[in-house]
């Protein structure tokens, strides 16, 4: 559902070299690996799921580690995206910020808790459908959107209290969705255990310094 919202009122980001950039699926700061595949960043993970039925697409994909020639590049083969594509993209996006925080467990959380309990928002100048796009007449004004920014706000808000916050440590691939690459469905992740620890303590670190401010995100009893 397309929204209004006053720039000023939430986080945004539209560069990876920005404060909040590393939430941009081109920041190349947060490379995905699952089970020995490496790919550069984020986008590179979200584009090969729409070619799951041609292992040469994805290849030629994760060999490109520029994401925005990356992405240019694989357009001339959309006439090989998956048929169920529009149905799962937006799962496929969840499951892509899943593994990003999965992948980067303390750094890319400690961005989202920073963050605060203001929206995030992508700032584009075409997709108002995972970002929002400022108006001609007033550019602190944005509509679109945003399903990228309530993904992120999402996992987020399940960071911020220890009960919820363990159900993320564990990447577990549903079938359904076929997250595959090169042929083959891809196998489960899970946070390192001392890294659990690391990053659960300076989740809680930055959830009570905020909490004068923020009181309804203190940590759960």
């Amino acid at each position: 559902m397309t929204k209004t919202i006053q720039s000023n009122n939430c986080v945004t980001f539209s560069k990876t070299k920005e404060s909040f950039g590393g939430f941009s699926n081109m920041s190349t700061e947060y490379p995905i690996v699952v089970k020995g595949v490496v790919f550069p960043t984020s986008e590179h993970f979200y584009q090969c799921m729409k070619y799951v039925d041609h292992p040469q697409v994805q290849r030629e994909i994760i060999g490109e580690k520029n994401p925005l020639l990356m992405k240019n590049k694989q357009k001339k083969h959309r006439g090989l995206i998956r048929k169920d594509w529009e149905d799962l993209k937006e799962v496929i996006m969840e499951i892509t910020v899943h593994l990003k925080l999965v992948s980067h467990w303390v750094k890319f959380g400690n961005l989202l808790i920073e963050t605060g309990e203001k929206e995030i928002v992508e700032i584009s100048k075409k997709d108002s459908f995972w970002g929002m796009i400022p108006q001609v007449s007033n550019t602190g004004i944005l509509v679109g959107e945003n399903k990228l920014g309530e993904i992120l706000v999402r996992f987020r808000d399940l960071i911020r209290t220890e009960g919820t916050r363990s159900e993320l440590v564990t990447w577990n691939p549903d079938h359904q969705f076929r997250i595959m690459f090169n042929g083959e469905f891809m196998e489960g992740m899970k946070v390192q255990e001392k890294v659990q620890e690391v990053g659960s303590r300076s989740f809680d670190y930055l959830i009570k310094k905020s909490a004068a401010h923020y009181p309804q995100y203190g940590l759960a009893a």
